[in-house]
């Protein structure tokens, strides 16, 4: 009887462990933007900045390395992702390469912000995520 208890000991404790996904009360909000530029490696040929509607915006949850989820954005340019337990998160949208640089997808540049959760009923808002394009 003994030799069963030390497995369901530690079985049961590791399943209280709580890693950052689902399954919380909290949530990270926020919003991109687009700006369209005549030229994309130049700033100087800026014509109008926008809220991003319908955009995807990928969440990965911890230390995962695929997405874990993904929201569009809405008609303002603002995306949330709900019900989020406390740890560390990482948001990205793509954008179009202003850099010019040639060994990158030029219409794939992830805009990235990493998000930290610390408490429960929590709502973050990372900084304003800013994405490219020429139209």
């Amino acid at each position: 009887m003994r030799n069963y208890l030390l497995p369901a000991i530690v079985l049961l404790a590791s399943s209280c462990t709580k890693f950052p996904g689902e399954g919380g009360n909290s949530s990270i909000r926020g919003s991109v933007k687009k700006q369209v530029r005549l030229v994309l490696t130049n700033p100087a040929t800026i014509q109008y900045t926008v809220p991003a509607a319908d955009v995807d915006v990928y969440i990965t949850y911890g230390d995962n390395v695929s997405p874990d989820d993904r929201v569009w954005t809405n008609f303002n340019g603002e995306f949330e992702f709900l019900n989020l337990r406390e740890g560390s998160y990482t948001i990205y949208v793509y954008s179009r390469d202003t850099t010019g640089a040639v060994d990158i997808d030029p219409d794939l540049v992830p805009v990235v912000r990493n998000v930290e959760i610390t408490e429960k009923k929590q709502t973050v808002e990372p900084e304003q995520m800013m994405i490219y394009d020429t139209n």
